[in-house]
């Protein structure tokens, strides 16, 4: 018994890999089972398999806390020799400007294919995401283009205080688009209002996009009060947009909701999703702004520093 809740205090990164798996399958078992009308007769599995879920994914998250720090350690170690990965893997920066790699491609994607439905069916949703999915590209695609040339004018012998002041240029840049935002996203949100169109997941894939969309809002609020603070305006940049960009998804989950679920009061819905489509703009304007009086406000500290 004692070697067992040593085991389970401190458990082996298989052990939970094998968990999330269990809990992956209890997951999809338990929607099934509480979904679909042909299997109503299981409803009590279904609750059996959501308490195996609940229980699995807790001590997951439990665990994986618990291993982290012997991970990181041999993920250094491993990375010792392998230049790439040890900045993956000790730079929080550098790894922060990767990541938006794979956000910029998928906006790309989501961008060609909304632009295409628009186009193919002339509908004004598909062309207002077309338009919200192009700007996120414009948006992450500055960052990316700057952090390169970035990376070059200091390996060159760029002065700290230029790359700074660069680098609060490029942020107010962002913060001035960031502001477009709300204008491309509100035509979305006028025929969500006025047409009854809005983003639809069927059957299971709503569990996932809103098991997606609630660790995006949760991971990007984190990295953005851990950003805060810090002096790399790209990287803080990178994750505002996230931010607003997790919002989005937030009222996106709302409408498939209503649709997938909500049989109730059409009207009723339609104000739910302008008011939380009007928050959502709200704070999108609210974070380009302080963007742009941030960005001010230093280069303004730093141009008074060096005329003293």
């Amino acid at each position: 018994m004692k070697k067992l809740l040593e085991f389970l205090k401190k458990p082996p990164l298989w052990f939970l890999l094998v968990l999330a798996v269990i809990g992956i399958g209890a997951t999809v078992g338990g929607t099934l089972f509480l979904t679909q009308e042909s299997l109503s007769a299981y409803v009590l599995a279904g609750y059996v398999c959501l308490g195996v879920m609940a229980v699995t994914v807790g001590y997951c998250i439990y665990g994986f806390i618990k291993i982290l720090p012997d991970l990181n350690e041999r993920a250094l170690k491993w990375s010792e020799n392998k230049p790439l990965w040890n900045r993956v893997f000790t730079e929080y920066g550098f790894r922060a400007i990767l990541f938006s790699v794979g956000s910029f491609a998928i906006n790309i994607a989501f961008a060609v294919y909304n632009g295409t439905v628009a186009i193919l069916i002339r509908s004004i949703w598909f062309g207002a995401l077309a338009s919200y999915y192009i700007l996120l590209i414009v948006l992450r695609g500055m960052i990316l283009v700057y952090y390169a040339k970035r990376n070059k004018a200091v390996k060159a012998g760029q002065s700290e205080k230029t790359t700074f002041l660069k680098d609060l240029r490029i942020y107010r840049i962002c913060g001035i688009v960031l502001l477009l935002l709300p204008i491309a996203l509100s035509f979305a949100i006028l025929q969500m209002v006025r047409a009854n169109s809005s983003f639809v997941h069927t059957g299971i894939t709503i569990y996932v996009y809103a098991i997606y969309a609630f660790y995006k809002i949760i991971v990007s609020i984190y990295n953005f009060v851990k950003t805060r603070r810090s002096g790399e305006m790209t990287v803080r940049a990178a994750k505002n947009i996230n931010l607003a960009d997790a919002f989005v998804s937030i009222l996106a989950l709302q409408t498939a909701m209503f649709r997938e679920f909500d049989a109730g009061d059409a009207v009723n819905d339609a104000a739910m999703n302008a008011v939380t489509g009007a928050i959502v703009c709200g704070l999108t304007v609210a974070i380009g702004i302080c963007m742009i009086v941030i960005s001010a406000k230093k280069t303004r500290i730093n141009k008074q520093n060096e005329s003293e």
